[in-house]
C-alpha cells in the first residue's frame, strides 16, 4: 500500500462536472476553472502532500489536471482498465460517479509511487493531439481507398479521388506542424535526430516514438517492451505450458514500429543478421519480425538514455 502521501483525492470526470472524493465525502462541482479554484482554496491543507487521481477520459480530464497540478498537487492520470480491474478485485461492480470517485481515491493508496507517471508538458499535449489527428486522417484515408476499390461508376471514383487528395493535403499539413514543433524544441529536435540514426527509423516512426512513447530513455528494457506490447507473456498453469505471445500495449505505435522493423530486416546490417538467424532456426517470419521490433525498442531506449547514436 502506498503511504507516501498524507491524503488521496479521487476525481471522476464528466463533461460538465467533477465528483471529488476526499476520505468518505464526495463533492460535486462544475468543471470550470473558477469552480475548481474555489474548491482547492476551500479544501487544500497547506504542508500536506496530496495525490489526486483521475482516469484518462479522452481529453475531458485536461482542465482538472492543469488546475490541480498548477496548485501544487501531485496528479496521476490512471488507465481506465487498471482502475476497473482494481474495483472488481475489491468486489465493487456497481458504477456511479460517486462510487468511481471513491474507487479512484482508494486506487491512489494502492499504486506504488514509481507508477505515478510524469505529466506531459503543454508542448507534449499539443504533439499528442496532432498525433491523434494524424492517425484519424490516416484511418479515413485507408477507408476511402477501400471504398474507391469497390466503386464502379466514374463519378464515384472522381469523388473518392477528390477526398483522397484532400486527406493527403491534410496529412502533409499535420506532419509539417508536428515537425515544426519538434524543430522548435531543442531537446525534442536532438532526440528526433538521434532516433533516426538507426536504419529502420524514419521520420514517421521517429515522430510516433516522440509522441506516443515519452517513457523512451527513462524505462528499463523490460518496461519499454511491455509498454508497447512486444514482450512475450508466458502461459503456465500446473503441468500445462502454453505458447508465449505478445499482448496489450500501445497498438498505434506498434503498427508504425512493425513497418520500421520490415525496413530494418532488409537494410539494417545488425538487425538483418538477427532476423535471418531466427528464421533459419525455424521461427515463423512474423515472430522473427516481432523479435526485431523488441530489439529495436531496447536499442533505441538505450540510445536515448545514453545519448548515443546507433552503432553499425
Amino acid at each position: 500500500m502506498n503511504s507516501e502521501f498524507d491524503s488521496y483525492w479521487g476525481i471522476d470526470v464528466s463533461k460538465e462536472w467533477l465528483d471529488i472524493a476526499i476520505e468518505n465525502q464526495v463533492y460535486r462541482i462544475d468543471q470550470t476553472e473558477s469552480a475548481i479554484a474555489e474548491f482547492i482554496t476551500k479544501h487544500k491543507i497547506n504542508n500536506q502532500e496530496t495525490l489526486v487521481v483521475l482516469e484518462s477520459t479522452g481529453g475531458y480530464e485536461r482542465l482538472a489536471v492543469e488546475c490541480f497540478s498548477f496548485s501544487g498537487f501531485r496528479v496521476h492520470v490512471a488507465h481506465p482498465t487498471k482502475v476497473r480491474d482494481f474495483a472488481k478485485a475489491r468486489g465493487r461492480f456497481a458504477k456511479t460517479d460517486r462510487l468511481d470517485a471513491k474507487i479512484l481515491s482508494d486506487y491512489g493508496k494502492f499504486i506504488e509511487v514509481h507508477q505515478i507517471r510524469e505529466l506531459p508538458t503543454k508542448e507534449q499535449q499539443v504533439l499528442r493531439s496532432l498525433g491523434a489527428r494524424l492517425e484519424q486522417l490516416k484511418a479515413m484515408q485507408h477507408q476511402e481507398v477501400c471504398r474507391k476499390g469497390m466503386a464502379n461508376d466514374e463519378l464515384l471514383r472522381k469523388s473518392h479521388d477528390f477526398m483522397l487528395k484532400t486527406l493527403k493535403q491534410q496529412i502533409d499539413e499535420i506532419i509539417k506542424q508536428i515537425e515544426g514543433l519538434i524543430n522548435n524544441d531543442a531537446t525534442l529536435k536532438e532526440k528526433y535526430a538521434l532516433l533516426q540514426t538507426m536504419k529502420g527509423v524514419g521520420k514517421i516512426l521517429g515522430m510516433a516514438l516522440l509522441i506516443d512513447l515519452p517513457e523512451l530513455g527513462k524505462a528499463t528494457k523490460k518496461e519499454i517492451a511491455a509498454l508497447v506490447g512486444v514482450a512475450p507473456l508466458t502461459k503456465e498453469s500446473g503441468q500445462k505450458t502454453g505458447k508465449a505471445c505478445t499482448k496489450f500495449g500501445r497498438r498505434e505505435i506498434r503498427k508504425v514500429l512493425y513497418m520500421g522493423a520490415l525496413v530494418a530486416c532488409r537494410h539494417n546490417k545488425n538487425l538483418k543478421i538477427f532476423y535471418e538467424r531466427l528464421v533459419n532456426a525455424g521461427k515463423a517470419k512474423k515472430i522473427a519480425i516481432v523479435a526485431v521490433m523488441r530489439k529495436m525498442l531496447v536499442i533505441l531506449n538505450a540510445m536515448v538514455k545514453s545519448n548515443t547514436v546507433f552503432a553499425y
